[in-house]
């Protein structure tokens, strides 16, 4: 008999590979399912998100994001409509790599030592990661590490007690003033008996707030008023707005 506790990811999972119908293939790099222990979608299923291009606009100020993150693990069975998110072991399942921020630290590119590079770190554990395999909704709580010699190792906007929260949907937003409502798309499906992919699918959020800069300079918060001025921080709710486009896939390895 079959516990009811594995409803969430056997419903969604199967529908969706019935949806999808068969015969697509996927190109080598993706969807990578390493680390994922799934061998039964009727308990668990294997995820692999890659993000192929996007944009985070904080006030104004636009950063391209490029394919610099990735969300892969398992997703296991528990009795809701979010399963329960497991990494691969000896990681947090968010993968991510850095990216140029446009104009450095000063606004002009070709100034001596005034690169910086941004890199999108979790801002909690891996169970903070919530998928809904129905919608396409992702919520995670991050923070962005910002790197140059003159901020240090440890300039953060965002922390693990004030992150920077993203919900991210495939639906239409409602965010607050003065932004307006952006929308997002599901992606196009394919898959095998086994897995299914869906291409292109655009995840959007423009309700979330930005906190100021923290510990930038030598990790003792001697420039974060640099760091605030350049990027417009903080920034309310209603001021920013993020978009993604992946590449989504779900099933056994």
């Amino acid at each position: 008999m079959r516990s009811p506790r594995r409803v969430a990811v056997i419903a969604a999972t199967v529908t969706a590979l019935a949806l999808a119908g068969l015969g697509g293939v996927a190109h080598a790099a993706f969807p990578n399912f390493s680390g994922c222990t799934a061998t039964d979608l009727e308990v668990s299923s294997c995820l692999d998100i890659q993000q192929r291009s996007g944009n985070l606009n904080i006030k104004g100020f636009n950063m391209p994001l490029h394919e610099t993150m990735e969300i892969r693990g398992m997703l296991q069975a528990n009795g809701t409509e979010i399963p329960t998110f497991v990494p691969p072991t000896g990681t947090n399942g968010f993968f991510t790599r850095p990216v140029s921020v446009p104009g450095g630290i000063f606004g002009i590119e070709w100034l001596p030592g005034n690169e910086v590079l941004a890199i999108t770190e979790l801002a909690g554990p891996a169970s903070s990661i919530r998928l809904n395999i129905l919608t396409h909704e992702v919520t995670m709580p991050i923070k962005v590490r910002l790197v140059n010699l003159l901020l240090g190792m440890d300039c953060h906007i965002g922390t693990n007690s004030r992150p920077v929260v993203l919900n991210l949907i495939t639906g239409t937003t409602s965010p607050p003033a003065p932004n307006r409502p952006i929308s997002g798309s599901f992606g196009e499906p394919e898959g095998t008996t086994t897995r299914v992919i869906f291409r292109g699918a655009k995840n959007v959020e423009n309700s979330f707030s930005v906190p100021g800069a923290t510990e930038c300079g030598l990790g003792l918060g001697l420039i974060n008023s640099l760091v605030n001025l350049r990027l417009g921080l903080p920034s309310a709710g209603g001021n920013n707005f993020a978009e993604v486009t992946n590449d989504v896939a779900l099933g056994l390895p």
